[in-house]
């Protein structure tokens, strides 16, 4: 006969199994699933037992009579027990084998199964947990099943836990996250779970008390623990990074108090109060009315509240009841509870309900403060005063002197001034934190989370002000260093440093034009940076947020706004009013306009459409004509077909080769940096528009014109190249149809330009080498598949993938030791002698850019066939300075032909035409009085720095008429360049203007040589600045 224990051996090692002990038996539950039912079989060694059982409906947890529910085939002599559950008798194989089965209609079964055992008078419930089988697991997002196991688990234990329905209360909260958070210490991505979890309870969403009785020294105890826990793991959190485990675990530590050991004292001074007051047995008006009402009062609910489940909400009682006491005004009392968040629903929800109105009682009202003061000292986290309060007695002498200083001008008008006070003392504070225990540590950190948010609560009160541009960068500086205590980030430091030492150079000169600009530059810069901030931390939280958000059941406005209050709670937020503030003041002073306009074409009219990047609409043929309105453009993208005109918030620098683009196919290109009026223009999304220019810069307004897109696109030839004769070409030897305008203009200025100006050493394979080399017997493989990707690309919508895979193929060409051997030749003989493989990969990679996506789709759009591009490579030394320059001899942004517009970086020019975030320097020279005018200093973050020489594109596509081909293709430098971090507050080109007046002359006479080369035809020259030198690494006719 089959046994307990035979049962189990011929369980089947896949099926969903949970054995239980059962005081000294034990029982299984087993669930198995087929196409369209779920069996759950309960076994155990022991007779006489009985099921008590009801389903999770709803909520896991919850209990709901099963008898009712369709779908169940039910165990013979099941009987109803109450509303909530069933009952039902085990089967007895023997006495010592009993087993029971449910079997449930898969479509419409329940979320759980639960349930307890009883046998005579003996009730199993699982110390008082209840037992249950998951039947629907919830549906786990692709982002959690992609996720490591463990993190899975914390969340769906978390999950089970809040929406169980079972016995739960904040003391059962700060256990569980006790022991989570030592397990997940020193983990990013599961303290963002633990905090997003933490913050939904503090902001009530959760249940603080459900079914069970904590009493207040309990519930202290357990936030006592859960914070000494916290302060340990926070002594070894790393603070690397604008979002780092440090802030997150001080996240966590602020949306609790600090419990302790006065959780009994909350029972013991609220019974001394009433009796103190006389109000213990006072009866309410409702009470001498209804005799057969209870013959309670609001005092006597709140204490039989505080004795059974204390909370923070009692904090916001117990100032309400002041509040109304002290001015005897029942509004007062509703006043105040609606701030803390209490309503009447709320109050009436607790397991010891309020549900009656406090009458005038002002003999306690001393009393009630002093038992605020031991609220707070339980449940507050960020209150000032009491942080002050509790860290009077070991801290030394000056701080508890600047602490008392910040407390007495908490009134004083002079914000500032106490921004600064608070400022000094977070930084003696963070230096004092390192030699504390854990006792005083855990008050200091409180303390320091209410310093914090107190200073943003200064910026708040008085940025409404119209403050100097003085005291707005004064303000700026004050809350840079309150950052910088809780995040270490390279990017950060070096905005930091740059502000606080410009700050430092001009205090005196704020407001002339160009400090104006260096200090805009700065704080450009340091906007750059919040919306980093911002990325991350919406990438960190937002999804997770959002997720727990709809499994807590939250409204959805509370879910929407979940990450975006907390970005608004952070000192970040702060720091981007006050640069808005800022950046007003100096568009003002400097005369800039919200608008800078990179394409002038004037008017465009489409249908508005807002998209996240130029990028991301690279493939878009849009049937009628449109006005793009993007989030991001960086420089390198292709403007689709119908695109009359893109409007951005980017930073964008005038002379990068998507500007370029779009001055050449007619397209409005401007960015508008007055936020506000870009939200105003996102929300025309859909709408036709009409873009126009006007006094104020540029207006976008709703018209019932429409533009017609002309289908009709004139294909554009292109030149065929000579027949190849030599691999490789000296620089003498440049010429048309040979090589490309590039090496050709490089060899007419080292002809003509004289020794004032240097063009590097170059040499160039020409023409045809890419298809020489092709058709050697060796690359027959590699030919034969180009070939075939090749045809792919007439039938693919996105060609992404299939122009990967022909760059890569192209990587895989053979070259012959003879063909070596000469192109080694040439490069020995203009001064590259290193790696051939290096040398060898570059080149290949020039000869693979014509299958990237930018030429692939400017092809397209400029019916020009692929198969005619033909590619040469420029071979030239890469001249290291110490900046690098485009100049357009006439203007582009006004067409004033007098005026020669340049664009500058430090380092490498690679950071200017490409898609390095910020602005390079800016400037306007003369050509006829000399006098130049800066329109804006550098800010970018990244300068490039390396030597060696580049292979560049030179493609007989460039400078079609009708088609700018700048920018298209890719070059490449030979050895790896080196990214350094960029700073300015020492740079000659920012901060000494005897050496500006010397380069610009320089560049004056430059552009001016160059275009007289040229015949007169304005020029877009690229160059190089080292030392005292001037070099021009090409020029081309300015489109």
């Amino acid at each position: 006969m089959l046994s307990y224990e035979l049962y189990l051996q011929k369980l089947s090692p896949e099926c969903c199994k949970v054995e239980y002990p059962l005081g000294n038996h034990s029982f299984v539950t087993v669930l198995e699933e087929s196409e369209d039912q779920l069996k759950a079989t309960i076994s155990a060694n022991l007779d006489h037992l009985i099921l008590h059982w009801g389903l999770g409906i709803k909520k896991p947890k919850e209990w709901i009579n099963p008898l009712p529910y369709p779908g169940i085939k039910f165990p013979s002599s099941t009987v109803k027990f109450d509303d909530k559950s069933a009952e039902s008798p085990f089967v007895e194989i023997t006495s010592s084998f009993s087993t029971i089965s449910i079997t449930f209609t898969k479509s419409s079964a329940p979320i759980q199964l639960n349930f307890v055992l009883k046998r005579e008078n003996i009730w199993y419930n699982n110390n008082s947990m209840d037992y249950g089988i998951p039947l629907k697991l919830p549906e786990v997002p692709i982002f959690l099943k992609n996720a490591d196991s463990q993190i899975r688990n914390l969340v769906t234990e978390i999950i089970d836990v809040e929406m169980s329905g079972g016995a739960w209360t904040l003391m059962h909260r700060f256990n569980m996250c006790n022991n989570l958070i030592k397990k997940f210490s020193s983990s990013q991505e599961g303290l963002s779970w633990i905090f997003i979890w933490m913050r939904y309870s503090a902001l009530r969403i959760l249940d603080w008390q459900r079914y069970h009785n904590t009493r207040p020294s309990e519930l202290a105890s357990s936030q006592k623990n859960l914070t000494f826990t916290i302060i340990s793991i926070l002594k070894t959190s790393s603070t690397t990074g604008l979002i780092n485990t440090s802030n997150l675990v001080r996240g966590i530590l602020s949306c609790m108090g600090k419990g302790g050991d006065n959780g009994q004292r909350i029972r013991d001074e609220i019974l001394q109060i009433m009796h103190r007051g006389g109000i213990r047995h006072h009866k309410s008006e409702r009470d001498n009315r209804t005799s057969n009402l209870p013959k309670e009062n609001l005092y006597e609910q709140w204490h039989q509240k505080l004795h059974n489940n204390t909370t923070p909400d009692d904090i916001g009682i117990c100032e309400a009841l002041i509040s109304y006491n002290e001015h005897n005004d029942i509004n007062k009392y509703w006043e105040v509870l609606s701030k803390h968040g209490l309503t009447k629903e709320r109050l009436a929800s607790y397991d010891r309900p309020l549900t009656y109105t406090p009458f005038y009682a002002p003999q306690i009202i001393s009393d009630l403060y002093g038992y605020l003061e031991l609220l707070k000292q339980v449940h507050g986290s960020v209150d000032l005063s009491q942080g002050i309060q509790s860290c009077k007695g070991f801290l030394p002498g000056n701080i508890s002197k600047a602490l008392e200083d910040i407390t007495i001008n908490m009134k004083h008008w002079d914000k500032i001034s106490q921004m600064e006070r608070v400022t000094s003392v977070r930084k003696d504070l963070k230096i004092k934190m390192q030699n504390l225990g854990d006792q005083e540590l855990r008050e200091v950190v409180y303390l320091d989370i209410a310093l914090e948010s107190y200073i943003r609560q200064l910026v708040e009160e008085i940025i409404h002000l119209d403050l100097s541009l003085e005291n707005l960068c004064k303000k700026l500086y004050l809350l840079l260093n309150n950052v910088s205590l809780g995040c270490s980030d390279e990017e950060f430091s070096a905005c930091c440093d740059d502000y606080y030492k410009f700050l430092s150079i001009y205090s005196k000169t704020l407001e002339s034009y160009d400090t104006s600009l260096i200090i805009k530059a700065a704080t450009d810069r340091i906007q750059r940076l919040l919306l980093t901030y911002v990325d991350e931390y919406t990438k960190l939280l937002d999804t997770k947020g959002r997720f727990l958000g709809e499994q807590f059941h939250a409204d959805q406005e509370t879910i929407d706004l979940f990450t975006e209050e907390l970005i608004r709670g952070s000192l970040f937020f702060a720091v981007s009013i006050v640069l808005k503030k800022i950046n007003s003041k100096i568009r003002i002073i400097s005369g800039l306009k919200a608008w800078q306009v990179i394409s002038p074409v004037f008017p465009v009219i489409g249908k508005l459409t807002v998209v996240d990047s130029l990028h991301s609409v690279a493939y878009e043929k849009y049937p009628e004509a449109v006005v793009l309105c993007c989030l991001k453009v960086t420089g390198e993208e292709e403007i689709p077909e119908g695109a009359t005109g893109v409007i951005s918030s980017s930073e964008l620098d005038t002379l990068a080769h998507v500007s370029v683009r779009a001055r050449n196919n007619k397209v409005l290109l401007t960015i508008c940096y007055d936020q506000d009026e870009f939200m105003k223009i996102q929300n025309l999304h859909g709408h036709n528009v009409k873009v126009t220019m006007s006094g104020l810069g540029v207006e976008v307004k709703e018209t019932n014109e429409i533009c017609q897109i002309s289908q009709d696109i004139e294909r554009r030839e292109i030149q065929e190249p000579l027949e190849l004769e030599n691999i490789v070409m000296r620089m003498e030897e440049f010429m048309e149809r040979r090589t490309g305008a590039k090496a050709n203009n490089c060899g007419v200025l080292k002809r003509n330009l004289g020794v004032e100006f240097v063009v590097p050493r170059s040499g160039a394979l020409p023409y045809g080498t890419f298809e020489y080399i092709l058709d050697q017997e060796e690359n027959s493989q590699v030919k034969s598949q180009i070939f075939s990707y090749l045809q792919e690309l007439d039938h693919c919508p996105s060609a992404s993938e299939t122009l990967n895979s022909l760059r890569s193929i192209i990587q895989n060409l053979s070259i012959k030791d003879s063909d070596k051997h000469t192109i080694q030749n040439l490069l020995q003989s203009i001064g590259c002698t290193g790696s051939w493989d290096l040398a060898w990969k570059a080149i290949k990679s020039v000869w693979a850019s014509k299958f990237n996506e930018r030429v692939f789709l400017s092809t397209q759009k400029a019916r020009i066939n692929l198969s005619d591009v033909k590619m040469s490579v420029l071979c030239q030394e890469v001249i290291s300075g110490d900046y690098a320059f485009v100049l357009h001899t006439k203007n582009p942004t006004n067409n004033n032909t007098d005026e020669i517009y340049g664009e500058l970086v430090k380092g490498l020019g690679e950071t200017l035409v490409g898609a390095y975030d910020g602005r390079s320097m800016a400037f306007v020279l003369s050509k006829t009085s000399g006098s130049y005018k800066i329109e804006s200093f550098p800010n970018k973050s990244i300068f490039l720095q390396g030597g060696g020489f580049i292979f560049r594109s030179d493609s007989n596509s460039e400078d079609l008429p009708g088609f700018a081909g700048a920018g298209l293709f890719d070059s490449f430098i030979m050895d790896k360049t080196r990214e350094c971090r960029a700073r300015y507050a020492e740079d000659q080109i920012v901060v000494n203007c005897g050496y500006r007046n010397w380069l610009f002359g320089k560049l004056k006479e430059l552009g001016i040589a160059v275009e007289r080369v040229f015949g007169g035809v304005y020029q877009d020259i690229e160059g190089v600045v080292c030392g005292d030198k001037v070099f021009v690494v090409q020029s081309r006719p300015q489109v």
